[in-house]
């Protein structure tokens, strides 16, 4: 039976090799985005319709991770994550071969407000730098390096086995978040986008290297769990919920600030 795990866990941790920079899952880029639209100025609403051509930011967004297995966008992969030790400060984990999620997004900040560029070359930027402020808020995109942020612990989810940042890609969580409920999505949306609606300035008024800072402080709840069996029990799972529900709530507000900061026309002296 453990030559049987540890032959799965093997199996796991090389195809994860590739699929390593999934963050969120389609739902959860998909909320996000959702969110992000809610929040937009109307300058800032029209140039997103205008860069994505009719697609929804959310939809946009999910672009980066279909991509990854093509040749010519393998670079891309390392944008995805940041390796922090635990005690270590995020921006002395700056400056990697290949660049970083941090490094991403204000990389691809930069293209999307550089109205020099072509139209395709900006739909690019914007769905990269939607995609890649939802991965820096999931916790284990800030990761430890010696367990690949994650991806290689074997986790028991209901009998089932998986990895530690699979499960934290919350596709499954979010699904089960209705409860015994028909799937509802937009109130699921809905229900998300609430729990930051008194804290929008608040929240935007964070930089890059906070939202990193705030996912690498939540290490002791995404370590909390018993690491011997693996097994994610309940509770564990209701804090996880929680936790990805609050954190995909201000990647949409602060995506959303972002764009506005972008494309919002600000208002002269006097």
């Amino acid at each position: 039976m453990r030559a049987t795990a540890q032959q799965i866990g093997l199996f796991i941790s090389a195809y994860l090799i590739v699929s390593y920079t999934y963050a969120y899952g389609p739902l959860g880029h998909e909320i996000v985005g959702k969110i992000a639209e809610s929040h937009l100025c109307d300058q800032a609403t029209e140039e997103v319709a205008r860069l994505l051509q009719g697609e929804s930011l959310g939809r946009a967004s999910r672009w980066p991770d279909w991509i990854r297995k093509d040749p010519q966008w393998r670079k891309s992969r390392a944008w995805h994550y940041i390796n922090v030790a635990d005690n270590a400060r995020v921006e002395d984990a700056l400056g990697q071969s290949g660049g970083d999620v941090v490094w991403a997004i204000e990389n691809f900040r930069g293209e999307l407000e550089n109205r020099e560029l072509d139209l395709s070359k900006r739909k690019e930027a914007l769905s990269f730098l939607a995609h890649f402020i939802a991965d820096v808020h999931q916790p284990l995109h800030v990761g430890r390096r010696e367990d690949r942020g994650g991806n290689s612990i074997i986790v028991i989810v209901d009998g089932q086995e998986t990895n530690l940042h699979r499960f934290w890609d919350a596709q499954q969580l979010l699904k089960l978040d209705q409860g015994d409920r028909r799937y509802d999505r937009d109130g699921q949306v809905a229900s998300i986008r609430a729990l930051a609606s008194d804290r929008v300035a608040d929240l935007q008024s964070a930089g890059v290297l906070d939202w990193a800072r705030e996912s690498q402080a939540l290490r002791p709840e995404v370590y909390g769990f018993d690491v011997a069996s693996g097994v994610l029990d309940a509770k564990y799972r209701a804090a996880a919920l929680e936790i990805t529900r609050a954190r995909l709530a201000a990647a949409g507000v602060r995506l959303a600030g972002t764009l506005n900061d972008i494309f919002c026309a600000v208002p002269g002296p006097g």
